[in-house]
């Protein structure tokens, strides 16, 4: 009898500690992965907003080019060329990875063409906009 009361206390002392143990667990659990998820739609939207910024230099390069301001063009190239090489760095898609890598090898010639004034710039500022828009995450 005194043998039956020890187990059944245990039983019942084990029972009323998983008892106190598993619900603040899997509250944790549950949370842990809330906070998961939100950092990787986090990280989704930064990077959408850096393809934004990569999309508007682009535009404003070309816009800049068409009104033949190729200085404002230039500081639009700069920029676009920057956040490429960093967004290139930094993305693990290997679409995007490459497609930049498309866009930063004109870099020089674009560069240049602009610093000459070159009208013939129109058409590679053209194609990096088309490249720089079928960018997708």
């Amino acid at each position: 009898m005194v043998r039956k009361r020890l187990v059944l206390s245990l039983i019942l002392l084990i029972a009323a500690y998983l008892g106190g143990l598993i619900p603040p667990y899997m509250k944790a659990r549950r949370l842990e992965e809330q906070v998961s998820a939100g950092a990787r739609q986090l990280q989704s939207c930064q990077f959408n907003e850096q393809l934004s910024r990569l999309r508007d230099d682009a535009a404003l390069m070309y816009l800049a080019v068409s009104r033949k301001n190729y200085g404002i063009a230039a500081e639009h190239a700069k920029q676009l060329f920057d956040q490429a090489q960093q967004v290139s760095n930094t993305t693990q898609n290997q679409a995007v990875r490459s497609t930049l890598q498309e866009i930063l090898a004109s870099r020089d010639e674009v560069t240049a063409d602009l610093s000459k004034g070159d009208a013939a710039v129109v058409g590679l500022t053209q194609s990096l906009l088309q490249k720089v828009q079928a960018v997708r995450q």
